[in-house]
């Protein structure tokens, strides 16, 4: 097996679309340029066995303390679903190979099957999910009815509340609207948000749709970001002005997302990002999916108010590390680890 570069984007997306149904946003083309945007360092890498693709990794490079790096690839690497028996083992030994050329002392994954972690002889370290491993993908080739018809009642009828309250919703692209909102967000739920460049890279992309919703008053209430790939128009960032939350905005937002979806022509609608099952918990809102989860997981709230809109539940193992320096990655454990108890 040896390891190519690409360089073309049409040779890279196609490869991903007919080699692997389930392929990620995250290891599209325009992606990995939007990345390239805010300064990451990106490297698109074919795996060839037998003058064939076997699997392909967008890797996004991470410096370390010391001269190190690490080699990050999201919801990847993605292996073709006409691999062999016994074959994927060999395509991450010659990655491997590779990145520790590249002075990588690990090589972080998210792949789409337990394989590569139960049958390898790489030591490997499951670390905390960087992306969600659990999504919710809705098949809207179904009419307006039949969508609707599907939804939890309630969720139904939270989107006939937004519709009393008169709420509009704007197509048009307004990062300060949208990164004013992901303010408020982030210090009502406490979370740490990315450089504001970062989201604005991302926003006023052109193939990225921001949805925003306004009160009769044309207040800004809530607003997010979508964007399509093969046959899928994904949900990457929302944001919402809590004080508003009654007026169900968030509601009245996705169903024009789903709608606009349909519009541009995709299949599925993917809600990226809900709470990963956890076996013998069951939801308390009966009768809204046979999902299981912790519902003390940070994303309890959204999976709930997600799983209203139907869909099926796709989710990966999570996020691990192959680890190619032992000594290098457990001093750079250890130092992380330090980092958080000061």
């Amino acid at each position: 097996m040896e390891v190519k570069l690409v360089g073309q984007q049409t040779e890279w997306d196609n490869w991903l679309l007919q080699n692997d149904l389930t392929s990620s946003y995250l290891q599209s083309w325009h992606w990995g340029e939007m990345m390239e945007r805010v300064g990451q360092k990106v490297e698109r890498v074919q795996i060839w066995d037998n003058n064939k693709i076997v699997a392909v990794a967008q890797i996004i490079y991470k410096p370390l303390p010391f001269g190190w790096q690490y080699a990050f690839c999201p919801k990847g690497m993605v292996v073709s679903e006409s691999r062999i028996k016994n074959q994927e083992s060999r395509i991450y030994e010659t990655l491997i190979n590779y990145l520790q050329n590249k002075k990588c002392i690990f090589f972080r994954v998210e792949p789409n099957h337990l394989s590569i972690i139960n049958d390898s002889k790489f030591l490997i370290h499951q670390s905390i999910d960087i992306n969600p491993r659990a999504t919710l993908v809705l098949d809207i080739t179904k009419t307006e009815e039949e969508l609707l018809s599907q939804m939890h009642s309630k969720t139904r009828y939270n989107l006939k509340i937004a519709e009393k309250h008169g709420l509009k919703v704007n197509t048009e692209k307004d990062f300060n609207i949208f990164w004013k909102l992901l303010q408020k967000t982030g210090a009502r739920d406490k979370f740490n948000l990315h450089p504001e460049n970062s989201y604005k890279n991302v926003m006023m992309d052109n193939a990225v749709d921001q949805i925003t919703v306004y009160d009769k008053d044309d207040k800004a209430i809530v607003a997010g970001g979508f964007v399509g790939f093969g046959d899928t128009y994904v949900y990457l960032y929302g944001a919402l002005d809590y004080d508003a939350r009654n007026l169900m905005g968030t509601y009245l937002m996705q169903w024009s997302a789903i709608k606009q979806a349909k519009k541009l022509g995709y299949k599925y609608y993917d809600f990226f990002g809900i709470a990963p099952r956890m076996k013998g918990v069951k939801s308390k809102e009966k009768g809204i999916s046979e999902h299981e989860y912790d519902e003390r997981h940070s994303y309890a709230g959204i999976t709930r108010f997600k799983l209203g809109f139907g869909g099926e539940v796709k989710e990966n193992p999570g996020t691990f590390d192959v680890v190619i320096g032992k000594k290098k990655y457990f001093l750079y454990k250890f130092l992380r680890w330090v980092r958080r108890k000061v």
